[in-house]
């Protein structure tokens, strides 16, 4: 998986304590993962985000080998979802739509920070500091790779899709969006 996380810990990109503001810039940026795993300490959510229908399945394939009595959620493309159900023996439940943005959506931020935005199940990225990291790549202040490590920490939960948001931002830059 590309980021795994636990919905009362965070995510493999984790902020740090004791870091003052300037540091958040300057430090390393070193998923995780064993770190997620092993600090699991009673009953959460855990998530992990893939960037290829074939890893999704096998790892779906893998927790329903394990008999573990656990829920999956699946949040993917309903045809996708479907077709890996199907494959790995699973019944479907149930299933959410997402009816988009309604209301004054001319208020919303552009497109961009919007899909980089809402990428954190519990909304805790920043818009504001989407667009500052939109305008730094386009300035070349950072990398789109830079941009998303930053911006994965603050996902609480871990479902940011890192290298979704890598390309999202690598499109923003060369305005091929």
């Amino acid at each position: 998986p590309v980021n795994i996380g636990d919905a009362t810990k965070g995510g493999a990109l984790r902020p740090q304590p004791n870091l003052n503001p300037l540091a958040h810039w300057r430090r390393e940026h070193r998923p995780d993962p064993e770190r997620v795993i092993n600090e699991i300490d009673g009953p959460t959510t855990m998530s992990a985000v893939f960037t290829t229908f074939e890893d999704m399945e096998a790892f779906v394939q893998e927790l329903r080998d394990a008999d573990l009595g656990v829920s999956i959620n699946i949040s993917a493309p309903m045809d996708a979802a479907r077709r890996c159900c199907q494959e790995v023996g699973l019944k479907r439940h149930s299933v959410e739509y997402s009816l988009g943005f309604q209301g004054r959506v001319e208020r919303l931020p552009d497109r961009v920070v919007l899909e980089i935005g809402t990428m954190c199940g519990h909304g805790m990225i920043s818009h504001h500091l989407v667009k500052k990291l939109v305008d730094w790549i386009k300035e070349g202040r950072r990398t789109p790779k830079e941009a998303t490590q930053y911006l994965a920490r603050f996902c609480s939960c871990g479902v940011f899709n890192t290298a979704r948001a890598e390309q999202i931002f690598e499109k923003a830059r060369t305005g091929t969006r």
